[in-house]
């Protein structure tokens, strides 16, 4: 794997998910999906959930600011109910683009050349 590699995958989906937020988007997306899907199970309309994902440098680092807006409409008898939350979490991006919540190498914390 190149970094010129584009259809490679360095991010793990699942890990990602669960840092972002200390575990809270993870729970709330969770909530967000069961409850659409109970409300166009129980309304016969159409629900949204929406995932929206701005990423910004921080300087002098290898690290980001992920900001993470979940968005969601779930179908009432008179017409729709739902939530938007915004929140930010600090990533650190490895070898290949790879997000993590800790940098892969623990010393790369300590180094003061990056600091």
């Amino acid at each position: 794997m190149t970094a010129v590699d584009s259809t490679a995958a360095a991010t793990d989906v699942g890990e990602f998910i669960t840092d972002l937020d200390g575990g809270q988007f993870d729970r709330m997306l969770s909530i967000a999906l069961s409850q659409v899907a109970a409300g166009v199970v129980d309304n016969k309309r159409v629900g949204e959930v929406n995932i929206k994902f701005h990423i910004e440098h921080i300087p002098g680092t290898s690290q980001i600011n992920l900001k993470h807006t979940l968005k969601f409409a779930r179908p009432t008898a008179d017409g729709k109910a739902g939530e938007e939350a915004t929140r930010t979490t600090v990533l650190h991006v490895g070898k290949f683009g790879k997000l993590t919540l800790m940098p892969e190498n623990q010393l790369k914390m300590f180094d003061k050349a990056t600091a």
